[in-house]
């Protein structure tokens, strides 16, 4: 893990120098990525797993402020002393009665949305994350009978391997990472 100093930490790329600090500090961090090109903002995790022993949280398609502010809020409560299980719900998360859950995400998504936290843990198979999705007004979720269809295409389907996952801004998000990778490489 990074959090380990192999002797490398100086070659570190300084965002995921300032990463190391500040998990060393708090025992976590929120990172958020704006909305790109189409593809919608998101928010995660990096650190529960190292000092909690929990997974990781990510929250896809609300503005990149919120999801961090609510990704925050989970990672207090894991603070103090909450564990984080998939199809588990969370209160005190989203105003009023509503509640997030917790879903699994397939390990195919990683390299595409989590790049920072496969660098904190260096590759290593143990850790994991869970997407944190939100409700529509009726307090339905993606997949649920009802569900709001305006809604629909806002959140990832992360259970899903990207090469079945319904054409959208996640599956383009995820073709193009793919390409830039490629000519990267």
């Amino acid at each position: 893990m990074i959090c380990h100093d192999y002797g490398d930490r100086a070659e570190m790329r300084p965002a995921d120098q300032r990463l190391v600090a500040k998990v060393g500090r708090r025992g976590w961090a929120v990172l958020g990525i704006p909305e790109d090109d189409g593809a919608g903002s998101w928010a995660f995790t990096v650190g529960l797993w190292h000092s909690y022993r929990v997974p990781e949280v990510a929250l896809f398609g609300l503005p990149t402020q919120e999801c961090v502010t609510l990704l925050e809020l989970v990672g207090d409560q894991v603070a103090a002393g909450a564990r984080l299980e998939p199809g588990q719900l969370l209160a005190d998360v989203l105003a009023g009665d509503y509640r997030v859950t917790l879903r699994p995400i397939a390990d195919s998504w990683h390299r595409t949305f989590f790049g920072a936290a496969l660098r904190f843990y260096r590759d290593t198979p143990d850790w994991s994350i869970l997407h944190c999705v939100w409700p529509d007004r009726s307090h339905l979720f993606p997949g649920d009978p009802d569900f709001d269809p305006s809604l629909a295409g806002r959140q990832p389907q992360l259970l899903t391997p990207p090469e079945e996952h319904p054409k959208g801004v996640w599956a383009d998000y995820h073709a193009e990472w793919v390409e830039w990778s490629r000519e990267n490489d």
